[in-house]
């Protein structure tokens, strides 16, 4: 949730957002770049998961101060892949295991941050998803491409705007397992209107079904009884629709103090979660908002977290 830098620039920022990530996946199909160099999505099985986050990219303005932040917050790690032509891609690393990208996005435009993370969507037929997202109303920003260690991948936004990328694996999705302290634990469609958004990705991903019922009435979607998206109404004035993921910690109030030494934000400071555990929302130095919630419910086949 990145903040515009001039008054009214906020309504262009998905568009920009994604341009960085489009110029990035968009070298697969740049005679001067080779596309296997292009990092595969650590732990990939056989088995396509659809409706499944399989990853997430982090556009950042600052890319030192990123790794900064979230190596001295979570412990990460990263690792740069030379793609040739001069164009790097970073891999962010967690207890040995690839959990994400970090993509530069210094120099789309001087008067907005394009700061944010992105969630990648795991489909089983991307062509069939682009066309549902078009006819829906909602943009491709960079038309179904090859990445041979990957799949085919489109970045697109659905009606309402919020970003995402699609994957079709080449192989299969990364297996389900129990999220570690410092792991990807959840996401969420922060839509302006939730039933739109949840009718919508039902159409884009014929896999997702509405989840049980849960205390307080939070919606989710699950894909063969596995709980995968939450859709909320927005919580917060002033942003366009987007997508926010979920960091599982042992202390939110001990990560957020961390946050602000390192140079971040806390955006929503700790407090319980109905649910279950703890959530606090926070920002990293450059804007890109995220959350971090403790957990430690029973690990079943249809419980939403958080």
């Amino acid at each position: 949730m990145s903040p515009a830098k001039t008054p009214g620039a906020g309504v262009r920022l998905a568009v920009l957002a994604a341009a960085a990530l489009v110029g990035l996946l968009g070298l697969a199909g740049c005679t001067s770049v080779d596309p296997a160099r292009f990092p595969p999505i650590d732990g990939a099985g056989a088995v396509r998961l659809p409706g499944k986050v399989v990853w997430h990219d982090l556009l950042t303005e600052d890319p030192v101060a990123a790794k900064r932040f979230y190596g001295g917050l979570f412990g990460w790690s990263f690792r740069d892949v030379d793609l040739g032509a001069g164009q790097t891609y970073t891999v962010i690393e967690h207890g040995g295991r690839g959990i994400g990208g970090l993509v530069d996005g210094r120099g789309i435009r001087a008067d907005v941050n394009v700061s944010r993370w992105i969630p990648v969507l795991s489909v089983t037929d991307l062509e069939a998803a682009v066309a549902s997202l078009r006819a829906a109303g909602g943009q491709v920003f960079q038309a179904p491409v090859d990445i041979p260690q990957r799949g085919r991948v489109a970045v697109v936004a659905d009606p309402q705007g919020a970003v995402l990328t699609l994957l079709q694996a080449r192989a299969g999705d990364p297996p389900d397992r129990r999220p570690d302290d410092g792991d990807w634990l959840w996401n969420e469609i922060w839509s302006s209107d939730a039933d739109a958004s949840l009718a919508f990705y039902r159409q884009l991903v014929p896999a997702y079904a509405p989840g049980a019922a849960t205390p307080g009435g939070y919606r989710y979607l699950s894909a063969e009884g596995k709980p995968r998206v939450g859709v909320r109404p927005k919580p917060v004035d002033g942003i366009k629709d987007t997508w926010m993921a979920y960091v599982r910690v042992a202390d939110p109030n001990t990560i957020a103090a961390a946050a602000e030494r390192l140079g971040g934000a806390v955006l929503v400071a700790p407090r319980e979660n109905p649910l279950g555990g703890a959530v606090a929302m926070l920002n990293d130095p450059t804007g890109a908002g995220f959350l971090v919630q403790s957990w430690d419910p029973a690990w079943t086949t249809d419980t939403a977290a958080p």
